[in-house]
């Protein structure tokens, strides 16, 4: 079927186009959903440790590796409009497979700290705005009259943007549901933003996890 508008000719099949192209441009558009901020926690370090790279499984040049079980975890940070943000700065800092920080400030009775774990890293964003860390699976651990989820903190500070303090999840992890910050998160959209995505294949299990910034 064909329709006449003023000197042009219209097709059935052009308007279906065209009108598939405005809402794809409409979409591109949209904004992201912000990642949460949360708490940066009592154990950010105190003292930032002298190695301090994107591999948090070994310590300097040394051939002992970290106990648990080890991860990657990697992603983007992005702006709400979707623009990759290179050149952020991207730290993070977490328990060690007993539920120990390096934080002096965490002494916790009954358990030892991994001397081999370097629990705190950080690196800046390359181009598309990607970073990348490995690292072990945190342990939950007891915190006042509530227990932890397994989680990792993230700080990322970027020149236009400021800063984000966040806390990642995992996905699947039965503890979330009785995580008293994970049930501060009250809506899906905000779950989803805080939870990484485990991505199929590779060497160690490898976690997904974007950043956008407000």
């Amino acid at each position: 079927m064909r329709y006449w508008g003023k000197d042009v000719l219209f097709t059935r099949r052009g308007l279906i186009v065209c009108a598939a192209g405005l809402v794809a441009a409409k979409a591109s558009y949209a904004n992201l959903t912000p990642t949460p901020a949360q708490s940066a926690g009592p154990f950010y370090p105190q003292v930032i440790p002298a190695d301090a790279d994107a591999d948090l499984t070994r310590i300097g040049n040394g051939q002992d590796v970290a106990s648990g079980e080890i991860i990657e975890v990697s992603g983007r940070i992005l702006s709400v409009k979707g623009h990759a943000l290179p050149d952020a700065v991207v730290e993070i800092w977490q328990a060690d497979a007993s539920g120990r920080y390096i934080d002096t400030k965490d002494n916790a009775a009954g358990t030892v700290r991994d001397r081999h774990f370097q629990g705190y890293g950080t690196v800046k964003t390359r181009a598309g705005g990607r970073y990348r860390f490995r690292t072990v699976r945190p342990a939950p651990y007891n915190a006042g009259i509530s227990r932890r989820t397994p989680h990792i903190h993230f700080r990322v500070l970027h020149a236009s943007l400021g800063e984000l303090v966040a806390q990642m999840y995992f996905p699947g992890e039965s503890l979330n549901g009785q995580d008293i910050l994970y049930r501060r998160l009250t809506n899906n959209l905000a779950r989803d933003a805080s939870t990484a995505k485990l991505h199929p294949g590779g060497e160690v299990p490898h976690y997904m996890f974007d950043l956008v910034l407000a």
